[in-house]
């Protein structure tokens, strides 16, 4: 005859479906305190919720301050379109396209005089640097 060993890994795992069905159980249980039939089918269930929200009677100052008969209307929460400006005549274009031109020509010049990196210093006189730090 073979023998079982016991592992605690497998423990655990029986614990945790005990520990389930003991749930699974009293749910029933802990339901029926609210004075509500238990059981029943899905569609019992969802018969039963309440889908539609019951609206209360409109206060006075509400009331007062809406028109008679009309739905409110929707209004704005930014407030008014700001103004834009007006398209641009063909001489404004023409004039922008050649400023455009202009600064892209002398971004390019300044970019070709551009200033020489310093070289990196020696990883000697990092190492100097740092253990005079150190020493301080």
């Amino acid at each position: 005859m073979k023998r079982i060993q016991f592992r605690p890994q497998w423990a655990r795992v029986v614990l945790r479906f005990a520990l389930a069905g003991a749930m699974l159980c009293a749910a029933p249980a802990l339901h029926a305190q609210d004075g509500q039939k238990t059981g029943g089918s899905p569609l019992d269930t969802i018969l039963r919720s309440r889908l539609k929200a019951d609206v209360p009677e409109a206060k006075d100052f509400v009331r007062q301050s809406r028109r008679s008969g009309e739905a409110p209307e929707p209004q704005p929460a930014i407030g008014s379109d700001p103004k834009r400006p007006s398209p641009r005549t063909k001489a404004e274009l023409e004039d922008l396209r050649s400023e455009l031109e202009s600064a892209a020509a002398s971004n390019e010049a300044r970019a070709g005089r551009r200033k020489p990196l310093k070289a990196a210093p020696a990883p000697t006189a990092q190492k100097a640097k740092v253990e005079k730090a150190l020493a301080d």
